[in-house]
């Protein structure tokens, strides 16, 4: 399913609480325990990073919340940067940052689209030419390899459609049974 309209879409901010999970984390990680010392260290930032998420859902201005639209959420630059600095001193602090970057967008797009869990992922949805415009709005661009300017991002439907077949990604993942 492509990102098509046929109203005006707008942007409306969400209210997001991602929740750090210790076993989603080390999942994502591929660990099975976290050193004391690094566990320290990401709970602070995780706390600080949060004033760094934006969550918008976009929909036409009358839809209801069982009526399609989308939800787009981002980390913003500083947290980039944030994660490039701990990168270029140690990779392996640098790699655990990233990864609780990536847990945080997840945590908290799964908290708003709850359906997403079960299947593990987040179908991207082709966006159309209105949605793109929303998207420079918001002071995101959008790549034709079917990412947004932001590093730690998630596009996708809200409520879900989920399936391998709403996902414009569905070509290149390793999930898809070939």
């Amino acid at each position: 399913m492509s990102a098509k309209k046929a109203t005006t879409l707008v942007a409306t901010p969400i209210a997001v609480q991602p929740e750090f999970d210790m076993f989603t984390y080390c999942e994502l990680c591929g660990e099975t325990r976290l050193d004391n010392e690094l566990l320290e260290e990401l709970e602070p930032r995780f706390d600080g990073w949060q004033a760094h998420l934006k969550a918008y859902r976009l929909a036409a201005p009358d839809a209801a919340e069982t009526d399609p639209g989308f939800v787009i959420l981002w980390l913003d630059k500083p947290v980039e940067d944030e994660v490039e600095g701990i990168w270029q001193d140690s990779p392996s602090a640098g790699m655990a940052f990233h990864n609780l970057a990536i847990h945080m967008v997840m945590s908290a797009v799964q908290n708003l689209v709850p359906e997403l869990a079960d299947k593990g992922c987040a179908p991207l949805p082709k966006p159309d030419k209105e949605t793109i415009a929303l998207f420079k709005k918001l002071g995101l661009e959008w790549n034709k390899e079917g990412t947004v300017s932001r590093q730690f991002a998630v596009f996708t439907n809200m409520p879900a459609i989920t399936g391998c077949g709403t996902c414009m990604l569905k070509a290149k993942c390793g999930n898809v049974a070939s």
